[in-house]
């Protein structure tokens, strides 16, 4: 098909004119820019008389046509088409920009083509004929943007095109060379003589080129110049670009010495910085931040080097870099709204305690007495950040900032983390110290809600790394909780989190316990700090089990009042839930169920009354609320806890071993007879079903062997359900159900029952079109790779259809979805793997494995995706293992037809494949290797960069 440009031109026209055909457009447009009409019309698209859009297309379509289609000129040809580029771009050196811009790329897509061999030194070429005066309609000013424009785009069209590695390191070379014609006229040009716009697109210029790699000490001399754009308010932001490149570059560590000279300069924006704060004017702040913070994030270790060496001035230097990292932290109101620069710096904190932790014991000595009072300097500025403000500003923000703000207080506590290995214990007893003083000097009402909070917060956010052996600091916290008045929600809120942080701690100190209940229990009758006081009773609870008797009845009473109320969310109740079931694990078998009967019973009997109602999505929303509250509970209520939990404190047993049922085998026989007809009622509403299996999955982890009385109407329940609408959740429950009771000669017959109707379900799927039902199908085949691996005599038997099974595997393996397939090569290994020691299995596999090979070979070959491959080769692996003399065989046919299983590979390369196929019978590893390197022949991709930087990248 031929490509006209008046067609060209049309199509371009019509794709932004007519929204409806942008896709058909679009595609015919591809077509004509790969085609090779294209090196033709691109010229005619270009002229002068043609509207922006199509003049756009025609340089796209000739940078395209240089950058990847190069082959298709002939080597007589490329001082042509430099001559005649060369004329477009100084016919479109006034504009418009875009089109300019293109061809400007489209020229450094040539130069990456013709360097060395064709083109010695273009950059030189460039500057010599762009100085040049006698070009004709171009004023001085438009022959330096153009060249600066060229300039600019050459290294960043080095990064973006697909190129060798060999190929790359040669114009690495050759255009770091070039430097020397490059970095005179950019120095030339950033004087204050130099037009605004012009000084601007060098700064531009000399920003890519920092990222090609331009080393600091070459540059340092330009570098000295861009700090002095600073002072120009047009070139400042251009100006902070350039230098966070220059600081910020990968490279740039290794010139220690060139950095260390220019921490001057930066020093010398301090008063800048200052008068900056005071204006306020927050652009220059930041931009003096970003500089600031580039140049100390991004060369710590140099920094403490520096901070320990013998000169003085040197350490000045680093001392006083480090301060002003500090002041871009201390930015006075409310970030994000006040200002938004003190977020900047996290990183670095980070990075440097990091460095610090990671010296050598000698050195870490060394330094620690020096940044420590620093990292205490930087505590008392988070401490007062982190603090909200008033209520009514606070109310005055959008949601946007607040959630910016809660972002943001969250990175504030990471940050006291990784202070707290830097300070230890002494940071808890400063901010001790502060709460201490603040509440004794202060009358009840003086008491400021926000710095209290802000300590609580920054108490919580270093409670993982503290010592549970800790008792000089922390007690004294929790034994002022008393004595503050807790006027704020989020005062509330934050006192809860501070105290479920330390749930693992108050296990070792459980005389705290009389000062944290009541305030949980307290935020447990607060619709607004319910959330927190649930989670916070939820960690206590879990973590101090042994210690909860005393505090049993006064936390489930709450508990009770709060399910009550109504003020609970949904997931506060389940979460209550769940914290009712660890109390109660810790209570005589008669309390349980005297407490069960008062808590559960009523949810019981609302749900009960719920399944007598007509289905709706109200109805539905409280019938799942109520499900998964018992599921949580029975979740949670484990009276069998393991040694160290059965066990109170003082060493003596917490309760005598009972003949009782367990308490959640009593809930089940209770709420057993309402989810019977509710799964009647609501069989066909997958949430409800997967609801009611993960209640049943629940009750059978903590039951385990006493579940054994439920497990036949279980079974049969899961029969009833699956037959209506198959669902994953089902399955996972039936898993289960199999794995614990497969051996128990009474249960024998239902669990046979079971598993021949749950895989005639699924088989009957297959017939109905797989694609509609790939979570099922990818949950049946872990389904059956369990049951093959742990209960294999189920199969062995005849229980399921052997060939159906195997013919469901292969299909699955041929589904889009990754994790379907994976599923499904795990059933087919485990198959394989079992297929010798029962005839059945083997004579499938020995008659229809052909089937499954060449499946496995199109997917090699490209059917499949490259993601999946891994697994897919373990089938082969296994094949190798089991069945080596019928692989053997079907690979050989292989090598015998002619594009299979790939037209890009030879009957050479796919004998060798099976060759060093046959080689490994041991190594899954190495099959895996020889599979991926097979697939990507298959695909074309052998070799390539594209998968050497997909390699690197994984």
């Amino acid at each position: 098909m031929a490509f006209q440009a008046a067609a060209v031109e049309q199509a371009v026209l019509q794709f932004y004119q007519t929204a409806c055909l942008h896709h058909q457009v679009h595609q015919w447009l591809t077509a004509a820019q790969i085609s090779p009409d294209a090196w033709s019309f691109c010229w005619e698209l270009l002229s002068t008389d043609k509207n922006t859009e199509v003049q756009y297309f025609g340089a796209n379509t000739l940078h395209v046509k240089i950058s990847r289609f190069w082959f298709e000129i002939p080597e007589d040809q490329y001082e042509v088409l430099k001559t005649r580029l060369l004329e477009r771009i100084i016919h479109f050196g006034s504009g418009p920009k875009i089109v300019l811009t293109r061809l400007c790329v489209a020229l450094s897509a040539m130069i990456l083509h013709t360097t060395p061999s064709n083109w010695h030194d273009p950059l030189k070429t460039l500057i010599d004929t762009f100085q040049q005066e006698d070009i004709p309609n171009l004023t001085n000013l438009q022959r330096c943007h153009l060249l600066l424009e060229t300039l600019r785009v050459l290294p960043e069209e080095f990064f973006s095109a697909n190129l060798a590695e060999y190929r790359r390191g040669i114009l690495r070379t050759e255009l770091g060379n070039s430097l020397q014609h490059v970095l005179p006229l950019l120095q030339s040009l950033m004087n204050p003589s130099s037009p605004t716009d012009i000084f601007e697109q060098a700064l531009k210029c000399f920003s890519s080129w920092v990222e090609f790699g331009v080393s600091p000490t070459d540059s340092q001399q330009v570098i000295v110049q861009v700090f002095a754009a600073l002072q120009n308010s047009q070139l400042f932001d251009t100006a902070v670009d350039s230098l966070v490149s220059v600081f910020s570059h990968p490279d740039n560590h290794r010139y220690p010495n060139t950095i260390q000279k220019l921490i001057p300069s930066v020093l010398q924006l301090k008063d800048m910085h200052q008068r900056a704060v005071e204006t306020p004017d927050m652009d220059v702040c930041n931009g003096i931040a970003q500089i600031v913070i580039a140049l100390a994030e991004n060369h710590t270790k140099m920094l403490l080097e520096c901070s320990i060496c013998d000169d003085q001035e040197r350490r000045n230097s680093v001392m006083n870099l480090i301060q002003m990292v500090l002041s871009c932290c201390s930015l006075p109101g409310h970030f994000p709204v006040d200002e938004t620069t003190s977020d900047m710096s996290f990183t670095f904190w980070y990075l440097l305690q990091d460095d610090i932790l990671d010296a050598e014991k000698e050195r870490q000595q060394l330094l620690l007495p020096i940044f420590q009072p620093i990292y205490f300097s930087l505590i008392e500025i988070l401490l007062v950040k982190v603090q909200y403000p008033t209520d009514d500003e606070y109310e005055s923000w959008t949601a946007e900032e607040k959630e910016q703000f809660r972002c943001y207080r969250q990175d504030i506590g990471d940050t006291m983390m990784y202070s707290f290995s830097i300070l230890r214990e002494p940071l808890l007893g400063h901010l001790c110290s502060v709460l201490q003083t603040m509440v004794e000097n202060s009358r009840v009402e003086e008491v400021r809600w926000q710095l209290v909070e802000g300590i609580f917060f920054l108490f919580g956010s270093v409670a993982e790394n503290v010592d549970l052996e800790e008792e000089s600091y922390l007690p004294a916290v929790l034994n002022i909780l008393p004595k503050i008045p807790f006027n704020n929600i989020k005062f509330v809120s934050t006192a809860l989190y501070m105290i479920g942080s330390f749930g693992e701690w108050i296990n070792c100190h459980p005389d705290s316990l009389s000062s944290v209940i009541p305030l949980i229990l307290h935020g447990l009758g607060n619709t607004e700090a319910a959330t927190a006081a649930t989670m916070a009773l939820k960690d206590v609870s879990r973590e101090n089990l042994n210690h909860m008797p005393p505090y049993a009845h006064q936390i489930l009473t709450a508990s009770q009042s709060a399910l009550q109320s109504g003020i609970l969310k949904p997931r506060e109740c389940i979460r209550l839930m769940s914290c009712i079931g660890q109390v109660l694990s810790v209570l005589k078998f008669e309390d349980i169920l005297q407490y069960l009967n008062t808590i559960l019973t009523p949810h019981i009997q609302q749900l009960e009354e719920l399944v007598k109602q007509q289905p709706s999505p109200s109805i539905k929303n409280s019938v799942l609320l109520k499900l998964n509250m018992v599921s949580w509970l029975v979740a949670s209520l484990d009276t069998d806890r393991d040694a160290d939990n059965s066990q109170m404190a003082d060493g003596k047993a917490q309760k005598p071993k009972s003949d009782h049922p367990k308490p959640v085998f009593v809930i089940l026989q209770q709420v057993a007879p309402v989810i019977h007809q509710l799964v009647a009622k609501w069989i066909t509403d997958s949430s409800i079903i997967e609801a009611v299996c993960d209640l049943f999955k629940r009750s059978l982890s903590t039951l385990m062997d006493d579940f054994a009385p439920m497990s036949q109407s279980v079974a049969q329940m899961l029969i009833q359900m699956y037959g209506v609408v198959p669902q994953a959740a089902i399955l996972d429950l039936a898993k289960q159900l199999i794995l614990m009771f497969a051996t128990d000669a009474e249960f024998s017959n239902t669990i046979r029952l079971l598993l021949a109707s749950l895989s005639d379900k699924t088989l009957l799927l297959y017939q109905q079109g797989v694609h509609n039902y790939t979570d099922v199908i990818e949950a049946f085949m872990g389904f059956m790779a369990q049951v093959l691996k742990k209960n294999r005599q189920l199969v062995f038997d005849g229980t399921c259809s052997i060939p159906g099974l195997f013919h469901a595997g292969i299909q699955a393996i041929c589904l889009p979805e990754h994790t379907t397939v994976k599923s499904a090569c795990s059933f087919l290994n485990e198959f394989i793997s079992n297929a010798p020691e029962c005839p059945a299995m083997k004579q499938v596999v020995e008659t229809e494995g052909h089937i499954l090979m060449d499946k496995v070979l199109r997917a090699i070959g490209g059917e499949g995706s490259r993601g999946v491959i891994e697994h897919i080769a373990d089938i082969v692996f296994t094949l190798s293992k089991h069945f080596r003399q019928n692989l053997n065989k079907w690979l050989n046919e292989m090598v015998d037809r002619d594009g299979y299983p790939s037209i890009r590979v030879s009957k050479t390369e796919k004998e060798n494949f099976v060759k060093n196929i046959g080689r490994e019978r041991m190594n899954k590893r190495k099959v895996r290797e020889l599979i991926k390197e097979f697939t990507l022949k298959c695909r074309g991709l052998f070799g390539t960069e594209y998968v050497a930087q997909a390699a690197a990248m994984l």
